[in-house]
């Protein structure tokens, strides 16, 4: 009994389906979102403490203002939403509705900043908003920033697909090339230039985000979106030349 228990092969692990995989990456994305838009926010105090105190809340407001303008010159038309410069800003005053308006938190600020004096509980939270305020305006704007950002991630999304498919296409060419050519392959390369890509596909989206100042798109999308190409070239290329 011992001897045929030690024998017994081991059974295959059995790896989830694409659909499962699918699934379970929602939250992952979720996830990740949200602990950049935290990242973003705590950049934002830090700056607010150590470089831009002067300029208060209205830091995060004119970073806003500025996407909003990139927004409206690099995609004045899209198959995903029309009018992408009118629909955000559709987007942001009902979350603005959201946020501030019907929580009542706009007319506690109002009251706030009138009515500050006292000892009572409502006036030691007035007191206490007042001197917090650029904190918590930060914060919003930062969010409202951070929304913008997320909307112009997704229009340039094509911009991401076009250049793995050329980058695809080019590598399937010269490993043609190479397979009848009798050319040698190398696996080390293969294996680096593979695992490069997934983390090409995710540095613009986390770095994009959580920039504490406004910046061109264009100047992150095309360097990263150009060497997600060339990566995805070189892991076709020396893909090996019989499967």
């Amino acid at each position: 009994m011992a001897t045929s228990t030690q024998n017994t092969p081991p059974q295959p692990i059995q790896r989830p389906g694409l659909i499962i995989s699918a699934i379970s990456l929602v939250p992952r994305i979720i996830g990740l979102l949200i602990a950049s838009l935290l990242f973003s926010i705590l950049i934002e105090f830090a700056g607010l403490l150590l470089f831009w105190g002067d300029q208060g809340w209205r830091h995060s407001q004119a970073m806003l203002t500025s996407e909003l303008g990139w927004l409206s010159e690099h995609f004045k038309a899209s198959l995903l939403i029309q009018q992408p410069g009118k629909t955000i800003v559709q987007w942001l005053e009902l979350l603005n509705q959201w946020l501030l308006v019907k929580t009542g938190f706009e007319d506690f600020a109002r009251q706030a900043r009138v009515s500050g004096q006292g000892n009572g509980f409502w006036s030691w939270a007035n007191q206490l908003y007042v001197s917090i305020e650029d904190f918590v305006l930060a914060a919003v704007y930062v969010t409202f920033t951070f929304v913008v950002r997320l909307t112009i991630l997704a229009l340039a999304t094509p911009l991401f697909l076009l250049a793995s498919f050329t980058g695809f296409v080019d590598g399937l060419m010269r490993r043609d090339l190479r397979k009848f050519g009798a050319g040698r392959e190398s696996s080390f390369v293969y294996h680096r230039a593979k695992r490069a890509v997934i983390p090409l596909l995710l540095v613009p989206w986390i770095m994009y985000l959580s920039l504490p100042f406004s910046l061109n798109p264009m100047a992150v999308f095309l360097p990263c979106a150009m060497m997600l190409g060339i990566t995805t070239s070189i892991t076709a290329a020396t893909f090996k030349k019989y499967i």
